[in-house]
């Protein structure tokens, strides 16, 4: 599929329809995000990555407004208009807050439609295609994309380099994916980051999630071309976040092809 493809799909309250509507992924996501108080209104997706005072997670938002500045930061730096797939984006709120200061091009891409809806009536924006649909069955065409961002969502992709592979092929010729705000794991502590998933998950309630969520190692980074653009194992970021307390656990990381 091509991109100017995407807009001859059905259209539901915003969002292009390459699925049919409801997955059970997509109903136990829903489910959990409840209980987790994780599916906010419309007034605080507009915030984010700012989030208010009644926000549940903010300290989490702290962390992922850092990274957000970071990569606009880095945006800045490109001057011509790009075409960005925000993978897994959910409500929207990373291309929406992007969109207020570029000309981008957005497609966010996600199976979460209840999230993709909100995005598309919160942030009514001609640069910006919201799309229910699986990835691995879009088939997106050779050179699609200048950036691929992954904000948080890699985690729910079982096979990594499965992942990397597709988004690499839909990727321009000196296109980036930027993974963000996303956990990965030394070896020697895998097992114990599945057995605290696990543990968390039964806690509240949905232990079948654990079949969901997935844990991603750094040596899963070795097949492909890549660099850190914040590593927080570093001893200047170790220090800083024993320091501070407010200096971001998860990496910043880019792959080229």
């Amino acid at each position: 599929m091509n991109l100017s493809e995407i807009i001859q799909l059905p259209v539901s309250d915003g969002v292009y329809l390459f699925e049919k509507e409801n997955n059970q992924f997509e109903e136990k996501y829903l489910a959990i995000r409840r209980r987790e108080r994780r599916l906010y209104s419309d007034e605080e997706v507009k915030l984010l990555p700012f989030a208010s005072s009644l926000n549940p997670h903010r300290k989490e938002w702290e962390f992922r407004s850092q990274s957000f500045i970071k990569f606009k930061e880095y945006l800045k730096n490109i001057n011509h208009v790009l075409t960005i797939l925000d993978l897994g984006g959910g409500n929207g709120w990373f291309a929406g807050e992007l969109s207020k200061e570029f000309v981008h091009n957005f497609y966010c891409i996600d199976i979460n439609l209840y999230e993709l809806k909100q995005g598309a009536r919160v942030f009514k924006n001609d640069k910006i295609n919201f799309i229910y649909g699986d990835i691995f069955r879009m088939e997106l065409e050779k050179n699609s994309f200048d950036i691929i961002v992954l904000n948080s969502s890699v985690q729910y992709f079982q096979d990594f380099n499965k992942l990397i592979k597709e988004l690499l092929y839909s990727l321009k010729q000196d296109g980036e994916i930027h993974i963000l705000d996303s956990p990965f794991y030394e070896d020697e502590k895998l097992a114990e980051a599945k057995q605290r998933s696990e543990a968390y998950y039964n806690s509240i309630g949905f232990p079948e999630m654990k079949d969901y969520y997935f844990h991603h190692t750094y040596k899963n980074l070795s097949d492909f071309t890549y660099q850190f653009l914040y590593d927080p194992r570093t001893l200047k970021n170790k220090i800083l976040s024993i320091a501070f307390k407010n200096v971001s656990p998860f990496p910043w990381i880019r792959i080229k092809k």
